[in-house]
């Protein structure tokens, strides 16, 4: 009666395991046909749409075992002659505090941080300003991750390399 049991229970077993990997062999093939659809440079301080774009430029820098979440910062533009100036100028002030926080107070080996907006110039800024908090090689084992135009390039990696964390640099494009 055992064997007949035990017969029973390999045999439900191998017809799950059988048909989970049916179900897995079928949803593949729909899933790699599907187009992948670029999300464009996002145009002014829309942070939804930043948010999209950030999420695409950041993937192939993700690792696994470290790095999954990254902490981002989207640095608002300012236009002083925009009627909302103020707001946008309070919404960068808050973002260059943040970070300036997050820097100050020291990051975690294996965490890593992403900046970006729609303004290269204001994201180095606020990346020159922060990192002169932090100690030489006190950031070793951080990932940062900075989206930007290629013109800004230099100047925010001499702002990230005396704190040691690792820099990447992704041109908006």
């Amino acid at each position: 009666m055992r064997l007949v049991v035990l017969a029973a229970a390999v045999a439900a077993v191998l017809a799950l395991s059988a048909c989970q990997r049916d179900s897995g062999q079928t949803a593949a093939p729909d899933q790699a046909t599907a187009p992948v659809e670029r999300v464009p440079v996002p145009v002014g301080n829309d942070t939804e749409a930043w948010k999209a774009y950030m999420r695409q430029e950041l993937a192939p820098h993700m690792d696994p075992r470290r790095f999954r979440r990254p902490f981002s910062y989207f640095i608002p533009a300012v236009d002083p002659a925009a009627e909302d100036a103020a707001e946008m100028k309070r919404q960068f002030d808050a973002q260059l505090q943040n970070v300036e926080n997050a820097i100050g107070r020291g990051i975690q080996a294996g965490t890593m941080l992403s900046f970006a907006g729609p303004d290269s110039k204001a994201v180095g800024d606020v990346i020159e300003q922060a990192f002169k908090l932090a100690g030489p090689k006190t950031l070793t084992g951080v990932r940062i991750v900075v989206i930007a135009s290629a013109d800004q390039r230099e100047r925010i990696a001499a702002a990230v390399e005396p704190s040691g964390a690792e820099f990447i640099f992704v041109e908006m494009k």
